[in-house]
């Protein structure tokens, strides 16, 4: 399974928007990475949900016991600039379900624990998810959406209907979405609860159709599914800010909140890790298919298990390192804002001490106590400087590896 960066978690989501076509590859960053073949296409007529069941094989030579990850990408409402074009998707999306969704936000808030009833096409998403892991019983999923359809998977991923399956849920990632916990049965909202730290909800607040994740200006609702990310988004025309317009990315990376900085951090390590462990089950009931022939492994078959698992843990543990990385070089980067701070600080306690001399008496009485700018900023700056390079250094060997 590749390992995404931020802004192309994004990308593969906005191929909810697109025609993929049935058997064909399905590409993001440029067309420079394939993230496997759309083997299903849902168009519920009567309930509006649109879905792409995404296979890592060719659905015309792999067999569903084979295939081993999945993306289920949910398509979010219908634009209501296409109401000439499309106008029963519209009337399905906006007025079937958005409304019903809206009402619902808003009767949570009077009564927070209420149990309220989900839309038609939360209870359809819930049942091709449900289907799709039955259909392809040896896969790990990772579910999308935006819009309506974080919604739609917030509610699927509640209603899954066994433990199996919420163990083979990698993680969702989920955009722009109202809070659906209200929708849920206390049930689903116990099953949803297993996957909190495999589900990442973002929220642009600049955005005005996520709603229901604040209860009072800066109080978090509590009642929510995931763990929020709250992120730092730059202002844009409404309809621009919805479709991840605001969205900011340095090196693929997600700028967010400061409130949900160490949580975001969190919540890839653990995803991380959950996907490690995934990967290496995976190749251990390979072992054990090759060791049931009868006639043990062959040369051949350990070679390429123990090069399979070595690749697994060197391609997840590059990206963990990475996570550590940016907390390294934040640590850096904090010490050499320290620095100035001191320095700041130091000369305006000089100057007070001091108020009836000139800047220039300052500095001179400053050096021959040793506090110089070049003692306290630079020099500490430079070993800083060549910390960060040392370990973007170490990040590079650890990419050469993979």
């Amino acid at each position: 399974m590749s390992n995404f960066s931020d802004e192309e978690r994004v990308s593969i989501a906005k191929q909810e928007y697109k025609n993929l076509e049935l058997n064909k590859k399905v590409y993001v960053d440029n067309n420079r990475i394939s993230i496997g073949y759309v083997s299903e296409v849902i168009n519920n007529q009567k309930t509006g949900e649109q879905t792409y069941i995404i296979t890592d094989g060719n659905p015309k030579t792999q067999k569903p016991e084979d295939v081993k990850n999945v993306i289920f990408l949910n398509q979010g409402s219908t634009g209501v600039d296409k109401s000439l074009q499309n106008p029963d998707e519209v009337k399905r999306d906006w007025w079937d379900n958005n409304k019903q969704i809206l009402g619902n936000v808003m009767e949570s808030f009077k009564h927070p624990q209420a149990v309220l009833p989900p839309t038609r096409q939360m209870k359809s998403t819930a049942q091709t998810l449900n289907r799709a892991m039955d259909k392809y019983p040896n896969a790990m999923f990772d579910a999308y959406g935006h819009s309506q359809a974080s919604s739609n998977i917030q509610y699927a991923l509640g209603a899954l209907d066994s433990q199996e399956k919420v163990d083979r849920i990698h993680g969702a990632f989920v955009y722009q979405g109202p809070n659906t916990y209200s929708m849920m049965s206390l049930g689903q909202r116990a099953r949803v609860a297993q996957l909190k730290s495999r589900i990442f909800n973002f929220v642009d607040e600049k955005d005005i159709v996520p709603i229901g994740y604040r209860i009072l200006v800066g109080q978090v609702n509590p009642f929510h599914v995931g763990t929020l990310i709250f992120v730092d988004s730059s202002e844009v025309d409404i309809m621009a800010q919805h479709m991840w317009g605001g969205y900011r990315f340095t090196k693929g990376e997600l700028k967010v909140t400061k409130e949900s900085l160490e949580q975001f951090r969190k919540l890839k390590q653990s995803y991380i890790e959950y996907q490690m462990g995934s990967q290496l089950r995976t190749l251990e009931q390979l072992r054990k298919k090759f060791a049931a022939s009868g006639s043990g492994l062959s040369l051949n078959e350990k070679i390429y298990l123990d090069s399979a698992q070595a690749l697994s843990v060197v391609s997840i543990a590059s990206i963990d390192f990475d996570v550590s990385m940016m907390d390294l070089v934040k640590l850096y980067q904090d010490g050499i804002k320290e620095q100035e701070k001191l320095w700041d600080e130091t000369v305006r306690k000089a100057r007070e001490l001091g108020d009836s001399l000139e800047d220039w008496e300052v500095y001179e009485a400053l050096e021959m106590g040793g506090f110089t700018h070049e003692n306290i900023v630079d020099f500490p700056t430079q070993i800083y400087q060549h910390k960060i390079s040392q370990v973007q250094q170490m990040s590079e060997k650890f990419k050469s590896l993979e």
